[in-house]
């Protein structure tokens, strides 16, 4: 009885760790909440948006958005190089980080060197996600905005 308790107990464990990461679904935006001049210096702010990320194969998250025009993001579940549809420019690379279920890193890179960093954080409750954004404009100058979604 107890090898068969045991065994339970370590199953569950395992299962726990390969349990959804809390990002996948169907994120709003909450405009009133969120803390942005623009999405980038120059880019009016968005009025809405909804963002939707969701596992794909046994190792891929995907993520859509429709904020400028519709993007599909797709990188290792673990982390790694992301892939966009339609294509990022030659000299840019897109990396997700995962720290932890609910708390990914993202950077840009253009020719090389950082360009913006984002810092996705989903609450303890699983309903609010915190997006961090952080670059420099094309004077050199640094600026971050807040992005405050909410689960749907």
């Amino acid at each position: 009885m107890r090898k068969a308790l045991l065994l339970f107990a370590v199953l569950g464990l395992a299962g726990s760790l390969w349990a959804a990461d809390p990002i996948i679904g169907t994120w709003k935006l909450n405009v009133a909440k969120s803390d942005m001049s623009a999405i980038a210096p120059g880019l009016p702010p968005p009025k809405q948006e909804t963002v939707v990320y969701r596992e794909v194969g046994d190792n891929l998250i995907e993520m859509s958005d429709g904020l400028l025009t519709s993007n599909k993001w797709t990188w290792p579940r673990q982390g790694g190089i992301a892939k966009r549809e339609p294509p990022l420019p030659e000299q840019m690379l897109y990396i997700e980080t995962l720290v932890e279920p609910g708390h990914w890193f993202a950077t840009i890179l253009r020719n090389g060197k950082q360009t913006n960093f984002y810092k996705k954080t989903i609450d303890k409750d699983r309903k609010t996600m915190r997006q961090t954004f952080n670059g420099v404009d094309s004077q050199g100058k640094p600026f971050e905005r807040l992005f405050v979604y909410e689960k749907q």
